[in-house]
């Protein structure tokens, strides 16, 4: 890599190890604030740039940190369907002029911009009749008028012919030989570009071209990139950059929809980030709102990445940080308690710690007051025999009865223990000590300690968020407890007598990452797991075998869904984030006739997944869709 480059901004803050949030679509917004499809969006630079710095400003206060030049067409052969041909250096100074306008506008230092250069939308040789010497001069054009202009970083996108985008890159060479190039490809669902060239030769070129870094983007959606990931990385060690579509866009009477929604975006993120991905955007269809979206999931995965890394020094002892609570390695001693055994907590966790078999059967806290029908169903679940009833805290995000108050009113008046989903979403530590105080002080004992879905997931997106910890640190916090060793490290005198159990998801996308997050639940106090739904019983069965082979004797429910319809399954597979569903699943779901039918088949499915996995795992937590619980019940009947 060129010296000058190297020192760039951009490319300094990719070699410290940063990741960087790119904007979303541009012309997704302009049409929507009223721009006709007709009209040349680059155009709008000069005739209303204040709409184009509007949409700047949209992404930026989102918390992108580059913003792309409305220039993405603004090349003599596109222009000229515009009869604007002679106004290619205009336009693109004034784009980048609009957009450096509106990083200053933002009031956030650091912001860069990008010179958006697209194909020119005419063929080359040898597949057309402009030559290899018209197109870089045309992409010349395009990029010193940008460069004058004040660009920090020129953005090769949505390329399908590797020649024409091998000029490109020699044109920005030529005319910035200073200035980093993302060089972006735009492949099928397949892995290939859209002109069939396959994406690890395509990688290899940009290599020999020495762009500084390479990507994927429009066309498709996160999932197809997810998926050409190992591609890409088998090919390049260059920085990765990836701009996907929101979905693939569906036609509906008429209008055009893109279907993925900001929190589907989010999930992806957090993906591309532990994959290692440098720069991560958004183009067709993806809004503000999208960007917003993401810049959490940065946020998140920031503070993972400095709890895994953090370690600190206490006086008088080691102390080693898990999640973001750090405990120090003698605190029974400090205590000067016997913590309870696990037997003695509950009759949930005396079954567990016993070996014996556990069901339990997850119910939603009410949306209002009323507690009736979840008390009824709690008593008819007793009489048939099962062990608990799981309260989700706040399920994607929603507001919903206090968790607590309606797990103590089903053990009260429905005489069955229940297991409390707690999360790190509402609360900040002294709120969570508090919690889990009070739970001991009224009898509740079952816990599940879970990170929480953040609140743009829900029906409330502005909510704060406050995740002081995440799981790995709650567990922590609340073994300590057990410990009788508050917060402060204080003595609290008689110790919790908390059952701890954690979340797994054995079909993560990044398995090495989840199994590295988990092993930190379980040196955090962890007893039991309760996995994500699963759906495809060889998933848990590797992960099984990884507790076995990483000597990790923790007793494993699995999580099981009895699916109601083929939407039912297309919306999980989709929208539910850490759910995988297989594709032979979906084919089965596509058959039944009428609804009764697919209950029936998607109870089938949870049987033969409860059969598969016989006598592997502790016990079951089977979801109620719809409080639907003789679908849960039906799972495990004789």
């Amino acid at each position: 890599m060129n010296q000058n480059r190297a020192k760039h901004p951009l490319m300094q803050a990719i070699a410290s190890g940063r990741a960087l949030l790119m904007d979303g679509a541009m012309g997704t917004e302009l049409y929507a604030k009223g721009t006709f499809i007709n009209k040349c969006f680059e155009e709008l630079n000069l005739t209303s740039p204040a709409l184009v710095v509007e949409v700047h400003l949209a992404y930026l206060r989102a918390g992108a940190d580059i913003i792309s030049t409305n220039s993405w067409g603004a090349n003599r052969y596109k222009l000229a369907g515009h009869n604007l041909h002679d106004k290619v250096k205009e336009i693109n100074h004034k784009a980048a002029e609009v957009a450096r306008n509106a990083a200053k506008a933002s009031g956030r230092n650091e912001i860069l911009i990008a010179g958006s250069i697209g194909p020119l939308g005419v063929r080359i040789e040898p597949w057309g009749p402009t030559s290899f010497d018209e197109a870089k001069e045309a992409f010349a054009e395009q990029v010193q008028a940008l460069v004058s202009g004040g660009i920090d970083a020129i953005s090769l996108e949505t390329f399908s012919d590797i020649s024409e985008l091998q000029q490109a890159v020699l044109a920005a060479r030529e005319v910035a030989p200073g200035i980093p190039v993302l060089a972006q490809i735009a492949i099928n669902p397949d892995g290939k570009s859209l002109m069939g060239t396959p994406l690890e030769w395509a990688m290899k070129k940009l290599d020999e071209w020495d762009v500084d870094i390479v990507g994927l983007n429009c066309s498709v959606g996160p999932q197809p990139m997810m998926t050409a990931l190992p591609k890409i990385r088998g090919t390049t060690k260059r920085p990765l950059c990836l701009q996907p579509n929101a979905g693939m866009p569906k036609l509906v009477e008429g209008r055009t929809f893109y279907m993925s929604t900001p929190e589907y975006f989010a999930e992806f993120t957090k993906g591309f980030l532990q994959s290692g991905v440098s720069i991560i955007g958004g183009c067709c269809g993806t809004t503000p709102e999208h960007i917003r979206a993401m810049a959490n999931a940065f946020r998140h995965h920031s503070a993972m990445a400095a709890n895994e890394q953090a370690s600190i020094t206490g006086q008088g002892s080691t102390w080693r940080r898990v999640g973001s609570l750090a405990t120090p390695d003698n605190t029974e001693s400090l205590a000067g308690v016997t913590p309870v055994r696990p037997e003695e907590k509950s009759s949930w966790a005396r079954k567990i710690a016993l070996g014996e078999r556990v069901h339990s059967v997850e119910l939603l806290p009410p949306a209002g007051v009323r507690m009736g029908k979840i008390i009824e169903q709690s008593k008819k679940l007793k009489a048939a025999g099962i062990d608990a009833i799981n309260i989700p805290d706040g399920p994607r995000a929603s507001a919903r009865m206090s968790a607590i108050l309606t797990a103590v009113m089903i053990e009260k008046r429905a005489g069955i223990e229940t297991v409390l989903h707690y999360t790190c979403r509402d609360r900040n530590l002294l709120g969570m000590q508090s919690d889990m105080l009070g739970a001991q002080a009224i009898g509740l004992r079952n816990m599940l300690l879970v990170t929480g879905d953040p609140p743009k997931m829900g029906t409330y997106p502005n909510a704060t968020g406050v995740f002081d910890i995440d799981a790995i640190g709650l567990t922590n916090m609340v073994s300590r407890l057990n410990r009788g060793i508050d917060l402060g490290g204080r003595p609290i005198g008689e110790p919790t007598a908390l059952s701890i159990g954690v979340g797994v998801n054995p079909v993560h996308r990044d398995f090495e990452y989840e199994m590295k997050r988990f092993r930190y639940k379980v040196e955090a106090g962890a007893e039991w797991c309760i996995t994500q739904p699963v759906f495809d019983p060889e998933a848990l069965f590797r992960f099984i075998d990884y507790l076995d082979k990483h000597k990790l004797h923790i007793p494993v429910i699995a999580g099981v869904w009895p699916l109601l319809s083929l939407r039912n399954a297309v919306f999980m597979k989709n929208e539910v984030p850490g759910v995988v569903i297989p594709d032979s699943i979906i084919r089965r779901m596509e058959k039944p006739q009428d609804p009764e039918d697919a209950k029936k088949t998607g109870v089938e499915i949870a049987r033969e997944m409860v059969e598969k996995l016989g006598r592997n795992i502790q016990g079951l937590q089977l979801s109620a869709p719809f409080g639907r619980i003789d679908l849960a019940l039906a799972i495990v009947a004789p």
